[in-house]
């Protein structure tokens, strides 16, 4: 038998889903990469501004503690405050304590509504004051 006119491939119509179908599945899959990107980029500039805070906070904690705030720059992406205050202790030691608890606290921010911050409490010795 002999085939007369038969045409095999496929129909304009069947070509446009197909291109619908795979415009939609990209668009879907550059969203999906789009978002893993500003994740990753959004978490790597948190663990940097807490490296930068950790760093900032030992270099406040190994001088001498005068209480204040001091502000400044590490780059130019990033920003610095620190405040150290005596801690009301009272209800916590005797008066006749040798020590005096600070407050230290750093906050490192990389935009205007974007910070990390550390505190914590340190005893000093009232003679090393």
């Amino acid at each position: 038998m002999t085939r007369g006119n038969s045409q095999e491939g496929f129909s304009l119509l069947e070509v446009l889903v197909a291109f619908a179908v795979l415009t939609v599945t990209l668009g879907v899959l550059l969203n999906i990469f789009s978002l893993a990107i500003r994740t990753t980029h959004s978490a790597l500039e948190q663990q940097q501004a807490m490296l930068l805070a950790e760093s900032k906070l030992t270099e406040l904690d190994a001088g001498r503690l005068r209480p204040g705030r001091e502000r400044g720059w590490f780059n130019d992406h990033y920003w610095w405050e620190t405040r150290v205050e005596e801690f009301d202790s009272r209800e916590l030691m005797d008066n006749e304590s040798m020590l005096m608890p600070y407050r230290m606290e750093v906050v490192v921010g990389w935009d205007p509504d974007r910070q990390y911050r550390l505190s914590t409490l340190r005893l000093v010795r009232l003679e090393a004051r």
